[in-house]
Protein backbone atom coordinates (compact mmCIF):
# COMPACT_ATOMS: atom_id res chain seq x y z
CA UNK A 1 0.00 0.00 0.00
CA UNK A 2 2.81 2.36 -0.62
CA UNK A 3 2.31 5.35 -2.83
CA UNK A 4 -1.44 5.61 -2.32
CA UNK A 5 -3.07 7.90 0.15
CA UNK A 6 -6.63 7.50 1.21
CA UNK A 7 -8.88 10.54 1.27
CA UNK A 8 -10.99 10.81 4.42
CA UNK A 9 -14.72 10.54 3.94
CA UNK A 10 -16.47 13.69 5.07
CA UNK A 11 -20.19 14.17 4.76
CA UNK A 12 -20.60 16.58 7.64
CA UNK A 13 -22.21 19.95 7.18
CA UNK A 14 -19.79 22.81 7.74
CA UNK A 15 -22.07 25.15 9.66
CA UNK A 16 -19.56 27.98 9.89
CA UNK A 17 -19.00 28.07 6.16
CA UNK A 18 -22.43 27.10 4.86
CA UNK A 19 -20.84 24.41 2.71
CA UNK A 20 -21.77 20.76 2.43
CA UNK A 21 -20.40 17.99 0.26
CA UNK A 22 -23.66 16.04 0.63
CA UNK A 23 -25.96 16.03 -2.40
CA UNK A 24 -29.23 18.01 -2.14
CA UNK A 25 -32.26 16.01 -0.98
CA UNK A 26 -34.17 14.30 -3.76
CA UNK A 27 -37.66 15.48 -4.51
CA UNK A 28 -40.03 12.52 -4.41
CA UNK A 29 -43.74 12.16 -4.88
CA UNK A 30 -46.37 9.53 -4.05
CA UNK A 31 -45.93 7.67 -7.32
CA UNK A 32 -42.21 7.14 -6.65
CA UNK A 33 -42.58 6.08 -3.04
CA UNK A 34 -45.73 3.99 -3.11
CA UNK A 35 -47.84 3.39 -0.04
CA UNK A 36 -46.55 2.52 3.41
CA UNK A 37 -48.56 0.40 5.81
CA UNK A 38 -49.06 -0.07 9.54
CA UNK A 39 -49.88 -3.52 10.90
CA UNK A 40 -51.73 -4.23 14.15
CA UNK A 41 -51.05 -7.84 15.03
CA UNK A 42 -53.83 -8.23 17.61
CA UNK A 43 -56.65 -7.04 15.36
CA UNK A 44 -54.96 -8.32 12.19
CA UNK A 45 -55.43 -4.92 10.51
CA UNK A 46 -53.21 -3.60 7.75
CA UNK A 47 -53.80 0.11 7.19
CA UNK A 48 -52.28 2.26 4.45
CA UNK A 49 -50.32 5.40 5.29
CA UNK A 50 -50.69 7.75 2.35
CA UNK A 51 -48.32 10.65 1.62
CA UNK A 52 -49.55 14.23 2.00
CA UNK A 53 -49.78 14.79 -1.74
CA UNK A 54 -52.16 11.83 -2.21
CA UNK A 55 -55.78 12.82 -3.06
CA UNK A 56 -57.17 10.63 -0.22
CA UNK A 57 -54.72 11.87 2.42
CA UNK A 58 -57.35 13.50 4.69
CA UNK A 59 -59.61 10.44 4.65
CA UNK A 60 -56.61 8.23 5.35
CA UNK A 61 -55.57 10.42 8.29
CA UNK A 62 -59.06 10.14 9.79
CA UNK A 63 -58.99 6.36 9.30
CA UNK A 64 -55.63 6.07 11.06
CA UNK A 65 -56.70 8.29 13.97
CA UNK A 66 -59.85 6.20 14.48
CA UNK A 67 -57.80 3.00 14.43
CA UNK A 68 -55.26 4.40 16.92
CA UNK A 69 -58.08 5.42 19.26
CA UNK A 70 -59.69 1.99 18.92
CA UNK A 71 -56.39 0.20 19.52
CA UNK A 72 -55.61 2.45 22.45
CA UNK A 73 -58.99 1.63 23.98
CA UNK A 74 -58.32 -2.08 23.52
CA UNK A 75 -54.99 -1.68 25.30
CA UNK A 76 -56.68 0.10 28.21
CA UNK A 77 -59.27 -2.69 28.46
CA UNK A 78 -56.50 -5.30 28.44
CA UNK A 79 -54.64 -3.44 31.20
CA UNK A 80 -57.81 -3.21 33.29
CA UNK A 81 -58.46 -6.93 32.75
CA UNK A 82 -54.90 -7.80 33.84
CA UNK A 83 -55.17 -5.55 36.90
CA UNK A 84 -58.55 -7.07 37.78
CA UNK A 85 -57.17 -10.61 37.45
CA UNK A 86 -54.25 -9.74 39.73
CA UNK A 87 -56.64 -8.32 42.32
CA UNK A 88 -58.75 -11.49 42.16
CA UNK A 89 -55.65 -13.66 42.51
CA UNK A 90 -54.70 -11.85 45.71
CA UNK A 91 -58.03 -12.67 47.34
Amino acid sequence: MTGSSRQPHNDRFAIDHGVSNAPPPRQINAQQVGTAYIWHSTTQELLPILPKDHPDYRENTALLRAAFRRWSGEAKCDQERIHSNRSNDAI
